[in-house]
């Protein structure tokens, strides 16, 4: 999108520099404007996508090997299944722990209701940020239902995660008497 803006913006100058009448403008602007949408552009060769190639290399690299970096990262990996549906305890935007979970109707991803009302309240273009998302559609506040459900369980898993906490700080002090 970036290169197709730049392109565009050049097409805009030619036009605009090498046009006397609006009538011309017009001409020349519909022409170097159909020309550039027509034209393919290779992201591999933008600075920023090889810039985030080689940022997830040593990152990608690590878990193919097998390896995890620290019982941290094996954290951000916990996914809970449902039913026969599968989503990530992380809110896609914020990466924090989903606190207080909405479902997007259209197309069933879930969200952090803080986070995404943050983001959609700014910017009217926003698409879901699931990678692979079919969904094609701006959210809307509308398009947002509180999942309760959900929030249950995101409340008994917390439960348990402080439950397990305390006895093992529990058989620490008993370890350690």
């Amino acid at each position: 999108m970036k290169s197709k803006h730049q392109l565009l913006s050049k097409a805009m100058k030619h036009a605009k520099n090498s046009s006397n009448t609006i009538e011309k403008f017009e001409e020349v602007w519909k022409e170097r404007s159909e020309a550039v949408e027509q034209k393919r552009i290779d992201v591999k060769n933008s600075a920023e996508f090889k810039n985030f190639m080689k940022a997830a290399a040593p990152q990608a690299g690590a878990e193919t090997n097998g390896q995890a970096n620290s019982a941290a990262h094996d954290e951000d990996l916990i996914m809970e299944a449902t039913g026969g549906e599968v989503f990530s305890l992380y809110d896609p935007w914020s990466k924090a722990l989903i606190k207080n979970p909405v479902r997007n109707k259209k197309c069933g991803h879930i969200y952090d209701r803080d986070s995404v009302m943050l983001i959609i309240t700014d910017n009217i273009g926003i698409r879901c940020p699931v990678l692979g998302c079919p969904n094609r559609s701006y959210i809307h506040p509308a398009h947002l239902v509180k999942d309760s459900n959900l929030q249950q369980k995101l409340q008994e898993r917390m439960s348990d995660a402080i439950e397990k906490e305390t006895s093992s700080e529990e058989d620490d002090e008993q370890a350690d008497h």
